[in-house]
């Protein structure tokens, strides 16, 4: 009984290996969000949770909350907002109905995919009358802006008992009241690669305001004024965002002209003109 149990808590696993803000570690101090359908505001965070009957009497949750995560987008990786996997919950059930599953009893085990797991039951963490399982997953982040990928222990699903004080949960419980401003994720912008130079003289911007040397601005000759573009110099991984205050540069193959200060953020002041990956913000 329960099989699929561990094919789903594996599947389940798989949106985190591109986690950047480590969203597992994110604990709502309202339980009600790893147990009841629907969207939730707890912690000044997002979170959906919905929940099905993964057996006759075992009701699964699976909880989601809106965080940084890194994607692949054209070959490149990006940060990106958007709903990241955090924990499955199976709702409180007879541990009775578990026997030998490995996700119900302090065992360490190997799937069938190689994937390393570990469980705990009863100990200070999980507390008497539960189990927590982690699996070994490789979780990409971004340092100082370059990709750095590791493998790590990641926190993947709880499993409840029920009890004497704690009554089984045997049916999916009635959702959450409809919350208003969530969150919907949207596409995020691929990189686009051009050469980048700098300027430094004091001039009147095409926006109308006084150029600041020392401002993280660049020119574009078609970007709005105010659009936020984050540029990347691959030769060192460094970063910086710049607002669009001006139009140019007019030199054939540049698509930026940063500010001098934008330009020395990323180490490309000696250079006078470098490759950069940019990608625009919004």
């Amino acid at each position: 009984m329960l099989k699929r149990l561990i094919v789903a808590a594996m599947a389940a696993l798989v949106g985190t290996t591109i986690a950047v803000a480590a969203p597992q570690t994110a604990q709502a101090n309202d339980a009600r969000v790893y147990s009841t359908p629907g969207d939730h505001l707890v912690n000044g965070r997002y979170w959906n949770t919905e929940c099905d009957m993964y057996s006759e009497k075992v009701v699964r949750c699976t909880t989601d909350i809106w965080a940084d995560k890194v994607v692949k987008v054209g070959g490149s990786y990006v940060k990106h907002q958007g709903w990241v996997f955090n924990n499955l919950t199976y709702l409180p059930s007879d541990r009775g109905q578990w026997g030998s599953n490995p996700l119900a009893s302090n065992r360490t085990w190997t799937a069938e995919d190689g994937r390393q797991w570990r469980t705990e039951c009863d100990n200070a963490t999980t507390g008497r009358g539960g189990c927590r399982s982690y699996s070994k997953a490789d979780v990409t982040t971004l340092v100082k802006g370059k990709v750095v990928q590791k493998e790590q222990w990641q926190f993947n699903n709880i499993v409840q008992f029920s009890s004497s004080s704690v009554p089984a949960v045997t049916s999916i419980p009635a959702a959450a009241p409809k919350l208003d401003g969530v969150p919907v994720e949207t596409q995020p912008a691929a990189y686009q690669t051009c050469k980048a130079s700098y300027y430094w003289q004091g001039q009147r911007t095409a926006n109308g305001e006084y150029f600041n040397p020392n401002g993280y601005t660049t020119a574009h000759r078609t970007l709005p004024f105010g659009t936020q573009v984050k540029v990347v110099n691959p030769n060192n991984g460094k970063s910086v965002v710049v607002r669009v205050n001006d139009r140019g540069p007019f030199i054939s193959g540049r698509c930026l002209d940063l500010s001098r200060a934008a330009m020395q953020a990323i180490g490309g002041t000696s250079a006078g003109v470098i490759t950069v990956n940019y990608q625009v913000l919004g």
